[in-house]
This record gives C-alpha cells, sequence and structure tokens, in this order.
C-alpha cells in the first residue's frame, strides 16, 4: 500500500511539472512572439525614417544645385529675378496680365 502511495506521489508530481514547464513554455513563448512583433513594428518605422531621409537629402541636394547656379549663371539669376521677383531693367516696361481673365 505504501508502494502505491509513492507511486501515486511520484505521479502527481511528475504531471506538476509538466504542467508547470508548459506554463513556462507558454509565458515565453508569449514573450518571445510580443518581442518579435515589437522588432517587426521598429523595422517598418526605420524603412520609413529612412526613407523620408532620403527624400529630404534628394530636396537638399535640387536646393543645393539651385542655389549654386544662382551663384555661378547671371542669366539663370536674371531670369529668376525678372520671373519671381518681377524686376526690370533701367528704362524697361514691363507688362503683367492676369491669367484669370479671358
Amino acid at each position: 500500500m505504501f508502494k502505491s502511495f509513492a507511486t501515486g506521489r511520484r505521479k502527481a508530481m511528475l504531471a506538476m511539472l509538466i504542467l508547470m514547464g508548459l506554463t513556462l513554455s507558454l509565458f515565453f513563448g508569449s514573450l518571445i512572439l510580443q518581442t518579435y512583433r515589437e522588432y517587426q513594428n521598429f523595422k517598418l518605422r526605420e524603412q520609413r525614417v529612412e526613407r523620408k531621409l532620403q527624400q529630404a537629402q534628394e530636396k537638399f541636394r535640387q536646393k543645393e544645385a539651385y542655389i549654386a547656379r544662382l551663384l555661378d549663371d547671371p542669366e539663370f539669376l536674371e531670369r529668376v529675378a525678372r520671373e519671381r521677383l518681377g524686376y526690370s531693367k533701367p528704362d524697361e516696361l514691363l507688362f503683367r496680365f492676369d491669367e484669370d481673365q479671358p
């Protein structure tokens, strides 16, 4: 009778250990899954930031080239001053028309 009690006790301990092992496996598995999802979100965020950075760098290069052209090309500078600022040469008459009216 004592032997069957010890065997039952061992089975109960084994079942308890298996249950604890499964519980810990589920717990750590869920932590790993959550961490992986966060990692994926950070990777997506990093890609978006990289794209924005590339776009900003491209805009910067374009503006830098525009400024360099303004400084190096007097004809371009004159054209920009005339078109954007409405400048004219001395003794020059400018006509401006509204684009809204036919």
